[in-house]
């Protein structure tokens, strides 16, 4: 009698023009499968657990499947693989430093869920700043440091980034780390030397959000009153020009905010983008599709304008048929496959913090401003509202692992997805931890078909059977 090996609980199958294809997500293998047993092979794999032994198979066959982890050691805990993976993410992962430069902005937009107060970091907190970036360099002998400018407009804080920046660049060169930096921003308030200001604080990526075509994105995007633009330009013409600009000196991703009342001008936008040369640029402009959600309580009044999935596919899909490939940004894919998540996003990353302008420390960008999430002050900042016991999220934060959640654990697209968004099971929101699974299940087969060349079957999916196994 053969060695016995058990089938992975990772592996799916996607139907090909001829045969099919294996995928694995644990180990991001892909094998192609043809013959007369392709059908029958392939199903077994791919399904409820079983056990199989070598001499069933063949030792060659058998070689080649457990070196794509199609085929495991009958005794291996899959599940604690993924969780040792996850864990190591966490410690591993760099500094990054999401700063608030100010609550404050210049532009109205109707589904903000920020407070426009006048909360602003000043030069007195640069030294706060950097002794965070130091402690968090040391904690674990880190050796880059990123910080993300966030706002409101950051840049409508611009002495406090500019310090800011020359300080945290300064012990970097003392403690001889990587910096680099990035910004989020309207694109309407930056200064006339793009170039100057791009190289002077090591920015290697800005994302700048579009509402749609200009007569979309001027009426959401509106200046408030007070904030006029000093040269009379609308919004959409400040924001498309100095894309253009930045496009010369680092790279621009750009966010089209879609709900019902604009998803009519993606395709005219992209176009738009093409005419404006932005993805011939000398460096990478990627666009991508992000759907107007309620991101908490706060913006619970966007729910109506949701996009259906079903409508949001469509976008997704209309930007994969006409933007260049070099313009497409599918996270974790590889040579054309998805693979297994070896990164977490900086609210799990052990040394990361989110530095609001309102003296507190958050774990989630979108979560500043919303007091009650806080985790912490900055810099010991008092703020007579909160005591140390009220920072009931930060043991969370610590804790989360989605291997030890109940619809997670059992999911198949664990090792690609990781749970999808944290902040989402914090807040208990069920139907978007659900629309992860869809969007695997939908997106799934059509990755590994293009990865290979080939088309699956249209409306090919996979089943929540596929999803949840036995």
């Amino acid at each position: 009698m053969g060695a016995e090996f058990a089938t992975s609980r990772y592996t799916f199958r996607i139907p090909l023009s001829t045969g099919y294809a294996l995928f694995n997500a644990s180990t991001g293998s892909v094998l192609r499968m043809d013959g007369g047993d392709a059908d029958e092979l392939s199903a077994l794999l791919s399904g409820a657990r079983t056990w199989i032994s070598e001499e069933s198979l063949g030792q060659q066959l058998t070689a080649t499947l457990r070196r794509g982890g199609f085929l495991i050691d009958a005794a291996f805990d899959e599940l604690a693989g993924v969780r040792a993976r996850y864990w190591a993410a966490r410690g591993h992962a760099p500094v990054v430093l999401l700063v608030t430069t100010t609550m404050d902005c210049n532009l109205g937009c109707y589904y903000c869920y920020e407070s426009r107060s006048s909360d602003a970091l000043t030069v007195q907190d640069v030294d706060k700043l950097v002794a965070i970036a130091n402690d968090r360099l040391k904690r674990n002998h880190k050796q880059s440091l990123h910080v993300d400018w966030y706002g409101g407009e950051p840049l409508m804080n611009l002495s406090f980034l500019e310090q800011a920046s020359e300080a945290l660049q300064s012990l970097c060169r003392t403690q001889k780390v990587a910096y680099h930096a990035s910004v989020i921003s309207n694109g309407t308030h930056w200064p006339n030397d793009v170039g100057s200001f791009v190289k002077q604080h090591q920015i290697r990526q800005v994302q700048i959000s579009f509402d749609g075509l200009a007569a979309n994105h001027n009426r959401r995007r509106r200046y408030r009153p007070g904030y006029q633009s000093d040269d009379g330009q609308a919004s959409f013409t400040k924001a498309a020009a100095l894309v253009g600009r930045l496009l010369q000196h680092t790279r621009v991703d750009i966010r089209f905010n879609a709900d019902h009342g604009n998803a009519d001008d993606l395709a005219g936008f992209i176009e738009f983008a093409k005419e404006e040369g932005w993805f011939a640029a000398p460096f990478r402009c990627v666009l991508f599709v992000a759907k107007l959600s309620a991101y908490s309580d706060r913006s619970a009044f966007l729910r109506p304008h949701e996009l259906s999935p079903e409508r949001f596919d469509e976008l997704q899909a209309l930007a994969r048929r006409t933007l260049p490939a070099e313009a497409l940004d599918e996270e974790n894919v590889i040579a054309g496959f998805p693979q297994p998540r070896t990164s977490v996003c900086g609210a799990l990353a052990s040394d990361s913090a989110v530095v609001g302008a309102d003296g507190l420390e958050y774990r989630c960008g979108l979560q500043v401003g919303e007091t009650h999430r806080a985790v912490g002050r900055f810099g010991g900042r008092q703020n007579l509202l909160l005591q140390p016991q009220e920072f009931i999220d930060r043991g969370w934060w610590e804790r989360f692992d989605p291997t030890e959640l109940p619809t997670c654990s059992n999911c198949s697209f664990l090792p690609i997805c990781w749970g999808g968004c944290p902040k989402r099971h914090l807040d208990g929101d069920s139907s978007d931890v659900d629309i992860e699974g869809r969007y695997w299940r939908t997106n799934l087969p059509r990755m590994i078909a293009d990865g290979l060349g080939e088309r699956t079957s249209d409306g090919c999916v996979l089943s929540t059977a596929d999803q949840f196994r036995e």
